[in-house]
């Protein structure tokens, strides 16, 4: 039986209050939600072998060009409730251009004008957010805000030199990410990851991961690895009938969401 969100949310709530108290309470709240969000994914994955004929993994990573992630979609719950969905509606059309949003242009005018981050916009609604006594990016203080900031110059830099690592790519090198907390559980460490929901045509609509994706924009990079979460029902009819045969490789446009299905064998 599946928790509703405002559930959800209630436990949650009464999780973090009691975490507070006790740091060895805090890590089995979070062990135990990490079951829960594990088993909350298992049981959708069961669910779509019966509805779908082409497989969907929740926790694959498919590789794509971070310029092809052009506009954006707002995530109103937790990661592990979209991961693997398939859903109907207009959930998928907006306006919102990923290159709009203030953290695109600070991270714009911070590497490419030298503009301190003090200086921009998306710095300015950030700890003024704070200073009205709500956390942002893990940050209560300007101070810790900055500290977080100079963490993304760190970020920007490793990646214009080594290259875009993914979070499950780090992992296996024990190579820690500038701005990751180490004392995270492996479900959250998926939350790092730069996510996307797919629209009805194929469109790649960001979901999560502005930092590394603002970076591989700005660097110019030909190629990163995301997480699907949510595909509107009509793509998924298109990748069912991609597996079936009816719709032949050589009659449809290249999708990095196709490809993995002819990796699989399929």
């Amino acid at each position: 039986m599946k928790v509703s969100p405002d559930v959800d949310g209630l436990l949650r709530g009464i999780g973090e209050r009691l975490a507070s108290q006790s740091y060895g309470v805090e890590r089995r709240l979070l062990r135990a939600r990490d079951l829960y969000a594990r088993s909350y994914v298992r049981a959708t994955v069961l669910a779509n072998r019966v509805r779908y004929d082409a497989p969907i993994d929740p926790y694959r990573l498919i590789e794509v060009d971070p310029h092809d992630i052009e506009h954006v979609v707002g995530r109103r719950q937790p990661m592990f409730r979209d991961a693997g969905q398939v859903v109907a509606g207009n959930w998928d059309q907006t306006d919102l251009r990923f290159e709009e949003m203030d953290v695109y242009r600070a991270y714009r005018r911070h590497f490419e004008e030298g503009v301190p981050w003090s200086e921009t916009d998306f710095f300015e609604r950030v700890v003024g957010e704070m200073a009205e006594g709500r956390e942002r990016w893990g940050c209560h203080t300007r101070a810790e805000f900055e500290a977080r900031c100079e963490r993304l110059d760190d970020l920007y830099e490793r990646i214009a030199e080594e290259g875009y690592c993914s979070q499950a790519e780090l992992l296996e090198t024990d190579e820690a990410s500038p701005i990751r907390d180490p004392d995270r559980l492996k479900t959250e460490r998926y939350k790092d990851e730069i996510a996307v929901h797919v629209g009805r045509d194929g469109d790649l609509l960001f979901v999560d991961g502005r930092n590394r994706l603002s970076i591989a924009k700005l660097l110019d990079l030909d190629e990163i690895r995301v997480r699907v979460l949510r595909r509107h029902t009509e793509w998924q009819a298109v990748r069912d009938a991609y597996v079936r045969g009816d719709l032949p490789r050589e009659e449809h446009e290249p999708h990095p969401d196709l490809d993995p299905l002819v990796y699989a064998g399929r």
